[in-house]
């Protein structure tokens, strides 16, 4: 594993971590630009709100850490490498659900393919430093109950001791409707599966099932935002970007001033961090994915991708792009 030559002394007052990203798979599809932007020493994002694109640093002093989100790790390997030897703390939340290759997650590579990835992750990283995500659990008139409780217990057994010993899972619910809705009523239509929100009385029976099975495997289950189903069994939350777990993987960053929680959606437990990624980049073409509105929309985005640009998506014209670039705030 490579060692960190990062420098505490060195980290800013104004460092922030850095997601890589929640809104798209960085790790799978972008790591060329990743690596660009490494070496700028800085990247332009998207953000919800005006101004229409920002700018933040990615120099060592400032950047606590680096928390990447993936379906399909080895992609990233090299880049990975250059991280390291920079001395950048790492996270990983690596979603794993088995339907790889299926019409829910058509272009996400097949599970065996996924977990041999994670495992030469696990040679690189810390395993306490990946997290596995059976999320969101999907459950369906195809892919039922049963499906669920067999694949996790298959997965369990295959991860554990290449990971760190949570799981994060969430069910597919309302929280995810507004985005998504039109795409899994695509889905159901293309494929006659029906999709529906799964009643909490289930949600806490099946999560059930799933934490016996992972404790049986040396594993803890935990839940993602999810307060009501936390609240009905009593299991912890997750915090997929807590600069507590951060701490836990990297006990140097005690001595760096606390980064304040910043929950993305209900009973989430993440930190403040700043988020790279782009909306609608992703073309893992995941149904249910609240990071791309439609697989044809990123498909087009992801052809309109330039490595060498400072933002996921190049917009506007030649001229106007350098205008905009000149007047971005460092965030």
């Amino acid at each position: 594993m490579c060692e960190l030559i990062w420098k505490l002394e060195n980290l800013s007052q104004a460092a922030k971590s850095i997601s890589a990203s929640r809104r798209t798979d960085i790790p799978a599809f972008y790591p060329e630009w990743f690596g660009h932007r490494l070496a700028a020493g800085f990247a332009e994002y998207i953000p919800s709100g005006p101004p229409r694109r920002c700018r933040c640093s990615l120099r060592p002093e400032d950047v606590t850490h680096f928390d990447f989100w993936t379906k399909n790790p080895r992609p990233f390997f090299p880049a990975l490498r250059q991280v390291l030897e920079i001395g950048y703390p790492v996270l990983w939340n690596v979603t794993v659900t088995g339907l790889g290759g299926t019409p829910v997650e058509p272009h996400v590579p097949p599970a065996e393919r996924v977990i041999e990835g994670i495992r030469e992750l696990a040679t690189i990283v810390p395993t306490s430093a990946i997290l596995w995500r059976f999320d969101p659990v999907f459950v369906s008139a195809i892919y039922g109950e049963d499906h669920h409780v067999e694949m996790f217990r298959r997965l369990a057994g295959e991860l554990a001791g290449h990971v760190d010993r949570r799981i994060a899972i969430s069910f597919l619910g309302s929280c995810y409707e507004r985005r998504v809705q039109a795409d899994l009523r695509r889905y159901e239509s293309e494929t006659g599966d029906e999709v529906g929100v799964v009643p909490l009385n289930q949600q806490v029976d099946l999560a059930g099932k799933l934490h016996d099975i992972a404790l049986a495997a040396g594993l803890e289950l935990t839940l993602c935002c999810s307060p009501d189903l936390r609240q009905a069994t009593g299991y912890p939350g997750t915090g997929c970007n807590s600069f507590a777990w951060a701490r836990t993987v990297y006990p140097v960053l005690d001595k760096v001033k606390d980064l304040k929680p910043k929950p993305t959606r209900p009973g989430c437990l993440c930190s403040d961090e700043i988020d790279i990624g782009v909306y609608d980049t992703c073309v893992h073409g995941c149904r249910y994915s609240y990071g791309s509105s439609s697989y044809e929309a990123a498909r087009a985005n992801y052809h309109r991708h330039d490595p060498q640009d400072a933002c996921l998506i190049p917009g506007g014209s030649a001229a106007g792009k350098a205008s905009a670039a000149r007047s971005l705030p460092i965030v």
